[in-house]
């Protein structure tokens, strides 16, 4: 559920331009582009609109991951946002992602240029380009990147099922689908399909994360998944974000259901100010 809150593009840019303090949707728009300039070579041409800034924030305000700051309102009428004390927490629980992407950095920069169809290099931004970053920023990028591989729907189920052993595809599939059927309250009515299955343990051999070698001559599906060292390193630089999430279940089980169109819920008004 804590990975489903952070799929959407922006949700994580804005909670991390948010960290220091409240800012007006204009200061928010103008620190996530600088942002998105700074890190081109992993983004490509990427600009956040002012449009889809508002649907973000209005999204994450139903959801309680941001706040109007009311007692600060400027001449304007146009409100600041601050982060709520639970979006304060995820973002310290994602210290061992960071920490996860730096003794995997070199092998994540080359997966990700090479999906988002960028060129191979050795630009490192941190040293070098018209905007180098400061350890601060770095940091950030690094937290994002991890974010890019987990944010795939059905990754961290894999790579969940995978820890337990190695594994043929099929029965991943059944297993993963298995789970959906027991959370039917917060999944709705869907299904891990082969296509997708497949789609999914390709990016995730890709990204260094599982083993799916077949021999020579042998089907691709009687050929046995293993998840890699570096799969189980991510897995354990997550506990964080699970024991923050077991602290939020019941905030983040609203959310899901409200995503899913699972709940009934009220939205509040004026998202524009």
């Amino acid at each position: 559920m804590s990975l489903e809150l952070l799929r959407n593009r922006w949700t994580y840019a804005v909670l991390v331009a948010l960290r220091s303090g409240p800012l007006r949707p204009a200061q928010l728009l103008d620190l996530i582009n600088d942002g998105n300039a700074r890190n081109v070579d992993l983004l490509g041409a990427r600009v956040l609109h002012e449009k889809t800034l508002f649907t973000t924030l209005h999204r994450m305000e139903v959801e309680g991951l941001i706040v109007r700051k009311t007692d600060a309102v400027p001449a304007n009428g146009v409100v600041p946002r601050e982060l709520t004390s639970m979006s304060q927490e995820l973002l310290t629980a994602v210290h061992g992602i960071a920490a996860w992407t730096r003794d995997h950095l070199d092998h994540l920069t080359i997966t990700l240029r090479k999906h988002r169809e960028l060129p191979q290099g050795e630009v490192n931004p941190a040293t070098s380009g018209p905007f180098p970053l400061s350890l601060e920023q770095d940091y950030w990028r690094g937290v994002g990147m991890a974010l890019v591989v987990l944010r795939l729907r059905w990754s961290f189920s894999v790579i969940c099922q995978l820890s337990k052993g190695p594994q043929h595809p099929t029965g991943v599939a059944v297993a993963i689908n298995a789970g959906i059927a027991r959370n039917r309250d917060i999944t709705g009515d869907r299904t891990l399909s082969e296509k997708v299955l497949w789609d999914t343990l390709h990016r995730l051999v890709e990204s260094g994360l599982i083993n799916h070698q077949p021999r020579a001559g042998q089907f691709a599906s009687t050929a046995r998944c293993t998840l890699t060292a570096s799969g189980y390193a991510l897995l354990a630089a997550l506990a964080p974000i699970g024991t923050w999430a077991t602290k939020h279940e019941e905030h983040l089980t609203t959310i899901i259901r409200r995503r899913r169109g699972l709940d009934d819920f009220s939205e509040p008004q004026d998202s524009r100010r």
